[in-house]
């Protein structure tokens, strides 16, 4: 009886010796099936499985087309005051040769007019520089070309919050002056619009981060908090209670909000404390222009959370809204420099209005008078966008 016991006891011992190595030992026929599984739970999900490929060729294709050309049409305002200088019967006009080879310049989109009276549009953002050239142009090139001393100098009014657009500008001048004869022993003279102030590359772009960053996480935490209310059945609970859809939407828009606070705060933090960007405008406003921008994302997640049935799908909607607009909204590049048909494209996106608010206030010093109409758009996003979650919802809802 004892042998029984303990010959059965061995071969438990052998047994379980023998699948714990069977265990340890690579097998690909394992690998394989988990593979297998996974893929049939894609398959099994066909929504997902179309964003999946429609996701990345979205945000591909706008990448692509965006970044497709160099910095160009540039908005200028031209103001040729050059006279003229004849020598015998040779007259010389270099100022008017300068203005049609910036008018054929694809990088500037040149006007023309006063240069005094649209400094202050230079300020306003319409235009990037204001450009004059002396009445004395051509006579002062005639001089300089004899080898008299002479001092020729061009006025150029410009903005440098987008270090890569004033070189833009700034290259078609010189190449306005090389093709005529030579930017040697003439005078660029800048004057910095927005009060004088040069920017780096991290205050230029950390500007517009604050917005993206803001953006991106807000989207996400939303969608995915809103889709683990559904899944959790907390939502259908809700459903039985005397709420009203407006009261359910409001209540949860007041809870993202104040996460939405705590974010805005921490960005704010950052970007001005810790990385030292100066903010020439007010703070006051600019708080309140992230909690505008933040409350159209969170009535957007609202909209898109009617369309998803799974926090894996609640994610892939946040990087089409995201990053497309990354590449159209002027963060990157400027608006003016997408190509013609894509342009329109850049004002669905609230990060266009997010971003040009944020840089408005922190670079330029603008205030309400100057980004009202971003404002007024924000706002009217935010209506849309609940009333179209509101349409959407009603048809699972019964209240």
């Amino acid at each position: 009886m004892k042998d029984k016991v303990t010959n059965k006891n061995i071969n438990k011992e052998q047994k379980k010796a023998k699948k714990n190595q069977e265990i340890k030992t690579f097998s690909w026929k394992r690998v394989i099936a988990v593979t297998i599984r996974i893929l049939n739970s894609f398959k099994r999900d066909p929504r997902t499985l179309g964003l999946l490929i429609v996701v990345p060729s979205i945000i591909m294709v706008v990448f692509g087309l965006a970044f497709s050309g160099e910095v160009k049409d540039v908005p200028i305002i031209l103001d040729n005051q050059d006279e003229g200088f004849d020598i015998g019967p040779i007259s010389l006009d270099i100022g008017t040769n300068i203005t049609d080879f910036l008018i054929n310049d694809t990088r500037v989109d040149v006007s023309l007019g006063s240069y005094e009276e649209n400094i202050q549009k230079v300020e306003e953002g319409k235009y990037i520089a204001a450009i004059l050239i002396p009445s004395n142009f051509s006579e002062s090139m005639y001089r300089l070309s004899m080898g008299y001393s002479t001092v020729i100098e061009i006025k150029v009014y410009i903005d440098a919050t987008e270090p890569n657009v004033r070189a833009s500008v700034l290259n078609s001048i010189y190449d306005a002056l090389a093709e005529i004869r030579g930017s040697q022993g003439i005078q660029i003279n800048q004057i910095i619009a927005h009060g004088g102030s040069e920017y780096t590359g991290l205050e230029v772009g950390m500007s517009a981060s604050m917005a993206y960053v803001l953006s991106f996480l807000l989207l996400l935490i939303s969608l995915v908090t809103l889709i683990r209310e559904k899944i959790s059945g907390t939502e259908s609970r809700l459903y039985s209670t005397p709420l009203t859809a407006t009261e359910r939407m409001l209540g949860y828009v007041f809870g993202l909000t104040i996460i939405g606070l705590l974010m805005i705060f921490a960005i704010m933090i950052f970007g001005i404390f810790v990385f030292g960007i100066e903010v020439r405008g007010s703070i006051l406003l600019l708080f309140t222009s992230f909690i505008l921008f933040g409350m159209v994302h969170i009535f957007l997640s609202l909209f898109l959370s009617n369309y998803a049935e799974n926090e894996f799908q609640a994610i892939q909607f946040t990087p089409v809204i995201i990053i497309p607009g990354m590449a159209v909204s002027g963060m990157l590049i400027p608006i003016y420099s997408l190509p013609d048909w894509l342009e329109p494209l850049s004002y669905v996106f609230p990060l266009t209005y997010g971003v040009n608010i944020i840089k408005g206030i922190m670079l330029k010093g603008w205030g309400f008078k100057e980004l009202w109409l971003d404002f007024v758009i924000l706002t009217g996003m935010i209506v849309i966008f609940f009333v179209l979650a509101l349409l959407t919802v009603k048809d699972r809802m019964s209240d």
